[in-house]
């Protein structure tokens, strides 16, 4: 009688364990993804994670009208410029026209080069911390 018990038991814990599981899996579709995970590059990925470090509240791929900034902070928009997409003439007409664009929105931009985020981030704070002032 005992073994019948444990059994049961053990049957209704796993069919417990099943369902709380399956329901974790169904929530977290719904979940928004995080800051972290809305983030297009290696360099962008770089500069959120010392911002954070470094005690800011960093937002991710913020749209603005046709727009999105790849990191804000307050109304500070930060463009991550990697030397591969940013040194057209057409990308350069095109980075001119959304800064003009969020200016008109009331955000201050920065944009910082690849290079800088990769080889001189104390500068990069230091930039960041006076544009925020």
């Amino acid at each position: 009688m005992t073994m019948e018990y444990v059994l049961f038991f053990l049957m209704l814990g796993i069919g417990l364990l099943a369902l709380i599981f399956h329901e974790m899996g169904e929530k977290s579709k719904d979940v928004p993804p995080t800051e972290y995970s809305k983030l297009a590059s290696p360099i962008e990925r770089r500069l959120y994670n010392v911002l954070v470090l470094n005690g800011y509240c960093v937002q991710t791929q913020v749209k603005c009208g046709p727009y999105r900034i790849d990191l804000v902070i307050g109304k500070l928009a930060i463009e991550c410029d990697g030397k591969a997409s940013h040194s057209f003439p057409s990308q350069k007409a095109h980075d001119r026209k959304k800064d003009a664009y969020l200016r008109k929105q009331g955000y201050k931009v920065m944009r910082i080069s690849g290079k800088s985020i990769v080889n001189r981030m104390p500068g990069v704070l230091k930039r960041v911390k006076t544009r925020l002032n």
